[in-house]
């Protein structure tokens, strides 16, 4: 597969039909022949694409008014197997983890349930690419050699998402994330926290599971779906799924919980090139996913699961960001930091900070990106300095947070009125931010007899 960018004066474009005119050709840096995307469960009729736009529009990086400080990338891994065994893994391709990049197992390993997929692999080594082409190639904010000072990189303790980082690094930084390195330390010092620690997905509390259930019965939530005939088209999917023969597609769902879970089995096996039920139009497909979208924006109707959701990891990413703002030696050297999450990670985050604009579900190698800018006529204060508090409410007001989605910016909800630029002011995402950190995890998590008729009563109103 190959990859072309172009430079115009906005943007850089990957051009995926195989044009390109006098761009940069970009070849992608594994050993993956077209023959080893396909078996003989695949669909003959299935291409390899990516799943979301690709376009990186070079004025969203770059001005004559403010310089890029720093970044905070949160990715969803790749494509990727189902997480049970109800059907063979052996219609997936997998690579094992000593051989992930170089894609050199012979004979192939057998697939385990929740695992990257070799499509996945060459996602996120895509994704990789592009960010290598605008941080480094067109707007040289990276060094072009990897410098573990420049980049921190932290994944959820999960096979697919390490797997994931490790394939995206090798697309940013090529022969310094090969097979042939990696045992080195750029793999062993990605941060996995333990089971306890881990907050980068919404963890069950007995509050949070309690107002997940009470969603349902929320009387907007119920107004939505009996205007939209929610049942209606719930029915039809599952009758779908009936009608569906063994030899036609092995993807069953029916009797499914969440439109969320539907979408996540489906893409195991429709964007791995695997044969779907034919009554699954376009048009279903489509409604499928916006239906799963609305599925997450539906929190909103209770704060408190964005706080308890994803608070703590809201938590993690500002003190980094004060940390930078501050220029405090800790992260003197730091640029980017990269995370690899979940579709969870990134639904949440959309929702706590009222930014979801897309109707659909957050695809594979989806990408959230905060840009810290600064002034550029800002003269800082000469290091070293006593940080004192009207120095760092001096440096705080001359910086400000964009964010990106998928690479199209997007606005944080209580911020659209107070924007500069397009562009949150930093004291003013902090303060949101304020609002979605829990003050006292253990103690908000709880749930009691009079906080369970406080939530009755607020769907009774």
């Amino acid at each position: 597969m190959f990859s072309y960018f172009r430079k115009s004066s906005q943007k850089v474009e990957e051009n995926q039909n195989g044009g390109g005119g006098g761009g940069i050709k970009v070849e992608l840096q594994t050993n993956i022949n077209s023959s080893d995307l396909k078996n003989q469960h695949s669909d003959p009729k299935f291409k390899f694409t990516p799943l979301r736009p690709t376009n990186v529009y070079l004025e969203d990086y770059e001005s004559e008014k403010y310089k890029l400080k720093f970044i905070q990338i949160i990715t969803r891994h790749g494509r990727r197997t189902p997480e049970s065994n109800r059907t063979p893994l052996t219609m997936w391709m997998c690579n094992s983890m000593d051989h992930l990049i170089s894609n050199k197992d012979s004979p192939r390993p057998n697939c385990n349930p929740g695992q990257l997929t070799v499509l996945g692999i060459v996602d996120q080594i895509n994704v990789g690419k592009i960010y290598r082409k605008l941080f480094i190639d067109h707007l040289g904010f990276l060094d072009a050699q990897y410098n573990k000072d420049q980049i921190f990189i932290r994944s959820t303790n999960t096979t697919r998402t390490i797997e994931s980082a490790r394939s995206l690094m090798h697309g940013l930084y090529g022969g310094s994330f090969t097979d042939e390195q990696e045992k080195s330390p750029h793999h062993s010092s990605f941060l996995v926290k333990s089971d306890d620690e881990e907050n980068m997905y919404p963890r069950n509390s007995k509050k949070l599971v309690f107002l997940r259930n009470l969603i349902k019965q929320h009387p907007k939530v119920i107004k939505e779906n009996q205007l939209s005939e929610l049942e209606k088209f719930t029915q039809k999917i599952n009758q779908i799924f009936e009608n569906s023969k063994p030899e036609e597609s092995s993807f069953r769902a029916r009797g499914f919980r969440s439109y969320a879970g539907l979408v996540n089995s489906f893409d195991c096996f429709r964007n791995n090139g695997l044969p779907i039920p034919k009554g699954l139009t376009k048009e279903i497909i489509q409604r499928m996913y916006e239906e799963s979208a609305k599925e997450f924006k539906s929190v909103r109707y209770f704060p408190e699961i964005s706080i308890l959701g994803i608070g703590r990891f809201v938590d993690d990413l500002n003190k980094e960001l004060k940390l930078k703002a501050r220029n405090d030696q800790s992260v003197k050297d730091l640029k980017l930091s990269l995370y690899s999450g979940h579709d969870t990670t990134l639904a949440a985050l959309l929702v706590a900070y009222d930014m979801y604009e897309d109707k659909i579900h957050p695809v594979t190698s989806s990408t959230l990106e905060f840009l810290l800018f600064q002034d550029k006529d800002y003269k800082e204060p000469q290091q070293p300095v006593k940080l004192t508090k009207s120095i760092e409410k001096e440096l705080i007001n001359h910086q400000y947070v964009k964010v990106i989605y998928n690479h199209k910016p997007i606005h944080i909800g209580p911020c659209k009125d107070k924007e500069v630029d397009g562009m949150c002011p930093l004291s003013e995402f902090l303060k949101i931010s304020q609002s979605i950190i829990p003050t006292n995890y253990e103690e908000q998590s709880k749930l009691t007899q009079v906080d369970k008729k406080r939530y009755l009563s607020l769907i009774e109103d």
